[in-house]
């Protein structure tokens, strides 16, 4: 049975719907017939954050240092030459004593801080060149920023008597990762992974009367080698 078609405007909605299905129709046929290719990667290594603003006497002075890293990733490739996935970048703590001022008195406090990074990363990858496989990688996605905070309080009038402190400190934020990967081709499926990301946490580490919030750097930067699995 023929099917009447509408004139006017409907026809041209008519010939828009039946363009669109044929080309959806088309790309399911195509990403049937080849997969695109998924690769894991893992990475051990360092994780190295500047000490941030120091706000004394309010608290200071400010806590940064080096610590074991590792970022972990999964892309689906687009292209040769471009892929998209997820990674996880994430550190051991960084530590630090810090004095902080209180009602009453102040806090002498050992502080301990770690940022855990969660983004989308869009990869650009440049042909292999003796086994050799460099990408450029740049993504968006948030930062759990965890502070522990441990110490004893000194009243500042008699009797000084210490007593105990604990503090935690927990709070997710936006954040931009840019860095860089090199391959190194094992075989055709396993390759020696080399890592360099940095991230830019938009967190000004500011409480709303100004005071500095945990005197941490909003800038991290990762570095770490592993390997690299193709499926």
């Amino acid at each position: 049975m023929a099917v009447k078609r509408p004139h006017g405007f409907l026809s041209a909605v008519w010939r828009w719907v039946v363009t669109a299905a044929f080309v959806v129709c088309q790309s399911v046929a195509t990403l049937g017939a080849a997969e695109p290719p998924v690769t894991v990667g893992a990475t051990v290594g360092g994780s190295t954050q500047a000490a941030g603003d120091s706000d004394s006497p309010y608290l200071g002075p400010g806590v940064g240092g080096t610590t074991v890293g590792g970022v972990f990733f999964v892309d689906v490739g687009l292209s040769s030459a471009i892929s998209l996935g997820g990674e996880v970048s994430l550190a051991g703590n960084i530590s630090g004593s810090q004095d902080q001022r209180v009602p009453g008195g102040s806090n002498s406090l050992l502080s301990q801080h770690r940022d855990t990074v969660f983004a989308g990363v869009l990869k650009v990858r440049t042909p292999i060149s003796n086994r050799l496989q460099v990408s450029i990688s740049g993504g968006l996605g948030v930062a759990l920023r965890e502070s522990n905070r441990t110490g004893t309080f000194r009243p500042n009038t008699p009797p000084f008597v210490l007593t105990p402190v604990t503090e935690r400190l927990s709070d997710t934020v936006l954040a931009t990762t840019a860095g860089f990967d090199g391959v190194v081709a094992v075989s055709n499926r396993l390759g020696l992974l080399a890592v360099v990301r940095v991230h830019y946490l938009a967190d000004n580490d500011r409480l709303p009367d100004g005071v500095v919030h945990r005197g941490v750097s909003s800038l991290i930067l990762r570095y770490g080698f592993g390997a690299q699995v193709r499926f």
